[in-house]
Order: structure tokens, then C-alpha cells, then sequence
């Protein structure tokens, strides 16, 4: 049995003393999900400093371990993504939509497409973004549990690595723009990457999702 909610996983999100202000971040990402007007099975996959009430109300399921995975970080987060995706398989979600936890989308024209990735994926550079995602709930779940982890390469390379063979057959790309892919990360608003002046690689070797 399936339900019409579509799985929303928050996640690569952790949290140390002091650095509260992150659930912020959080909360104001969440009101923007709110505005798509999407019914959405809210999940939280994090580590470290425990979210306060007001976040825990947002979600429909918290997972959280108290201390910090520090393998986890700048290596994809797998070991939370994975019991994201979980989680919305238990609840029955078809679909899921997974991305940082303090990042949002403007766009709902992408909710009809079977997978969608963007930035920073590139064929041509064996990379495959791992902060936005969306597709089918147990096509992401078997995808990125897959193979083993390589802890010594960020999920970037992992992605690429275990692409599923019947990926370049589903997937297409949507850059930040076309998404309206926005973070508050450091107090920002601004298209994800600009805060920080990371690449956008253009999704070189995947249909583009306009002339799909």
C-alpha cells in the first residue's frame, strides 16, 4: 500500500554546542516547503546538539544520534540518508524528496518526473550530486545502499560509483535555478553554491529536464 504523501528527507545536517542557530536555518526551510503546497512526510536525519521543540513539531519522524558521526561529514552522510529513505519507505511514501536540511525549493514542475538530480553532477567528472535528490523511494534506498560506502571519497564519487544501471535511462537534471534550490546555510538566502562560490557542472551526460 502506497499513500499519495510524498517523502521529504532533511538531512547532512549535524549540529555542535554552540551552534544552535543551525535549527534556524532549519525552520525556515521548512515554512518554504509549506508554500509548494505539496503534501509531504516531513523527516529529519541529523546528528549532535538535540533539536528543540519547536523543530520536532515541524516532522512527521526524527531520527538523531547525539553524538557527532564525524565520518559522516563531508562524505555524503549515508548513515543518515539511508534511514531517511527508510522511513519514508515505512510510511509508504512512492516518492521522496531529499536535500540539506536548511536548503528548500521554489518549484513543484519537477514532482512529475521519475528521478531528478543537480548540482554538482557531472558525468564527465564521475560525480553525481548528493545534496538534491528526487525519485522513488526504493530506487534512492537501493541506490545509495547499493555497495559499501568508500569513506575515503565524498558522496559525490560514491553516488557515481554505485549509479544504478538504468540510471541514465531515468535521471535528468535541473539546475538551482530551474528548482529554485535555495539555502539560508550562514544566514543566506540565495540559490545554493553562490554562498559559497561552489561549481554548478551543468549535469554534463543527462538529459536535460527542459527538453524532457
Amino acid at each position: 500500500m502506497t499513500t499519495k504523501k510524498i517523502g521529504l528527507v532533511l538531512s547532512h545536517f549535524f549540529v555542535r554546542e554552540g551552534e544552535e542557530k543551525k535549527f534556524n536555518w532549519i525552520s525556515s526551510a521548512v515554512n518554504k516547503y509549506s508554500e509548494l503546497n505539496v503534501d509531504f512526510f516531513y523527516v529529519l536525519s541529523g546528528h549532535g546538539v538535540y533539536p528543540p521543540d519547536s523543530i520536532i513539531k515541524k516532522f512527521d519522524k526524527i531520527i538523531w544520534q547525539d553524538s557527532i558521526k564525524e565520518e559522516e561529514l563531508g562524505r555524503g552522510h549515508p548513515h543518515f540518508c539511508i534511514k531517511g529513505f527508510k522511513a519514508c519507505k515505512d510510511a509508504s511514501c512512492e516518492m521522496t524528496l531529499k536535500n540539506r536540511a536548511y536548503d528548500y525549493v521554489t518549484s513543484n514542475k519537477f514532482f512529475d518526473k521519475n528521478l531528478v538530480v543537480s548540482e554538482q553532477t557531472s558525468l564527465n567528472s564521475r560525480i553525481i550530486g548528493d545534496l538534491f535528490l528526487y525519485g522513488e523511494t526504493d530506487y534512492l534506498l537501493n541506490w545509495w545502499s547499493r555497495n559499501d560506502w568508500d569513506y575515503s571519497v565524498d558522496g559525490l564519487n560514491n553516488l557515481y560509483r554505485n549509479m544504478p544501471d538504468d540510471f541514465l535511462n531515468k535521471a535528468v537534471y535541473a539546475n538551482p535555478e530551474y528548482l529554485g534550490w535555495k539555502t539560508f546555510e550562514d544566514d543566506s538566502n540565495c540559490y545554493w553554491g553562490h554562498h559559497k562560490n561552489y561549481e554548478w557542472y551543468g549535469g554534463d551526460g543527462i538529459n536535460d529536464i527542459d527538453i524532457t
